[in-house]
Order: structure tokens, then sequence, then C-alpha cells
């Protein structure tokens, strides 16, 4: 006679909760492609051929690159970056507002296990328009990759810094008007500045400086350097910092996740 079946223990349901949240959060994304993808793949693309095809007969060589090779690097850490936050602030912002949030809460689920749950739908959300714009754009950039790896970890560690704010700033958040208000006049305008559309090397103070202190400059950079092979920077310097960044958004998620700050709607 068989004996009774064991109960899984906490750290199983700790995981199968983790993958199913993520998973919730992958899904939401994919199902809801028409709102979730297509919308910053066609602005990026538009992007590129507007500036390509009108700018790019003026600017024949930035940086001795085609000026939509110049361009690309950029607009990829633009679109992983806006759509992961996007994804995460969101998302946890409205689980909070109709208070299914209180359910996963009394789960045996981890505060780690929480953020890094949807996180992992803001990053496939931003990865997966990224590819889109790259597979689009890249037959035409007249430019190969030079150093994959390079590319592909900078934007995953864009990812990742944009999904922990977006985490972040869906625990804060009292209202869409405070989520739109950092997508739109913080995440944004330093994107716009960060060196996407222009070399820093050929602006006047006090732009080359407001441009060197701008955060995403780095990641541009070094996303550049890695497709198009051109820098203006040390990747031995940007990538740590990047990683740095990382760990400490992800870790602030986290911290303010398990102190409950502000999860009450």
């Amino acid at each position: 006679m068989a004996g009774p079946a064991h109960e899984p223990d906490l750290r199983t349901l700790s995981i199968r909760g983790t993958l199913a949240l993520s998973g919730r959060e992958t899904l939401r994304v994919l199902r809801l492609w028409s709102q979730t993808l297509m919308p910053p793949v066609v602005t990026a693309v538009l992007f590129l051929a507007i500036f390509g095809g009108a700018l790019g007969d003026r600017l024949r060589q930035v940086e001795g690159l085609s000026y939509l090779a110049f361009i690309l690097p950029g607009l990829l850490v633009m679109t992983v970056a806006g759509q992961a936050f996007a994804n995460a602030s969101t998302s946890l912002f409205q689980a909070k507002n109709e208070g299914y949030l209180d359910d996963i809460l009394s789960s045996p689920l981890r505060p780690a296990e929480i953020a890094l749950s949807y996180m992992a739908g803001g990053l496939v959300r931003g990865w997966l328009a990224a590819a889109a714009v790259a597979a689009v754009a890249l037959p035409f950039a007249d430019a190969g990759v030079h150093r994959p790896a390079v590319a592909v970890l900078t934007l995953a560690l864009t990812g990742v810094i944009f999904s922990a704010l977006g985490v972040i700033t869906g625990l804060s958040a009292d209202s869409f008007d405070h989520l739109s208000f950092v997508a739109n006049l913080v995440i944004a305008p330093l994107a716009l500045v960060g060196g996407v559309f222009y070399s820093v090397e050929r602006l006047s103070e006090p732009w080359a400086t407001l441009t060197r202190i701008d955060p995403i400059y780095y990641l541009v950079d070094a996303t550049r350097s890695g497709l198009a092979g051109a820098q203006e920077t040390t990747i031995a310097a940007s990538l740590p910092v990047a990683a740095a960044a990382a760990a400490l958004a992800t870790l602030a998620a986290i911290v303010l996740l398990a102190r409950g700050w502000r999860l009450k709607p």
C-alpha cells in the first residue's frame, strides 16, 4: 500500500509561485502584444525612417558611421528602457490599486521573488521590442555587429535597471498620472539627451557636460560600441557602473517591497 503523498515544502512552493507569477507577467505581455510590443516597435522604426531618411543624406557620417548605424544602438536602449519601466510600473500599480496584490503578499513568495517576477515581465517586453527593432533595422544600418556580447550585456543591464525602477515607481505611485510623470518627464528626457541622435564631441558647453552626466549616455555608448564598434567612453568603466546600478536598483525594489512601502493605494 502506497504511503501518504508528501506535501511540497515551502521552498518548492516559492519556486512554483515565482514561476507562476513570472509566467503571468510574461503572458500578459504576449497576449496584449498590440499594446505592449507593436507601439514601441513602430515608434522606433519611424525614428529610424525619419531621422535616417531625412538627415542621413545631410549627416552622411557621425564618428565614422552612417547616421542610421549611429542612432540605432541608442534607439534600442530607449526601447528597452521605456518598455521595461512601463510594464513593471503599470503592472504593479494595477495589482496594488485593484487589491489583488494582497493575495500575492499573503503567498509563500518572498519580497525578492515578487520583485523579480514583476521585473520579468518588463524584461521580456523590453527585450522583445528591441529584438524586433533590431531585426527590422540592422539589414539597413550598413554596419555589422562588432561585439555582440557587449551589446547584449548592455541591453540586459538596461532592462534590469529600468524594470527595477518600474517596480519602485509602481510601489510609490498613487495614480496613473504619477506613472506618466516619471515616464514622460524623467525617463524620456534623459533618453533624448543621452547621445542617441548626436555625438557629444560635437556639442558646446553646457550641453556636452549635461550629456556626460546623463546615465543613459553610457548605456547608449556601450551599446554603440558593441553594435557599430564606435565609442566615446571606455567600456571598462561604463559596464561595471551599469552593473552596479542594476544591482542597487534591484536591491532597492526588494527592500522597499519587504518593508511594505506604500503598498496600500
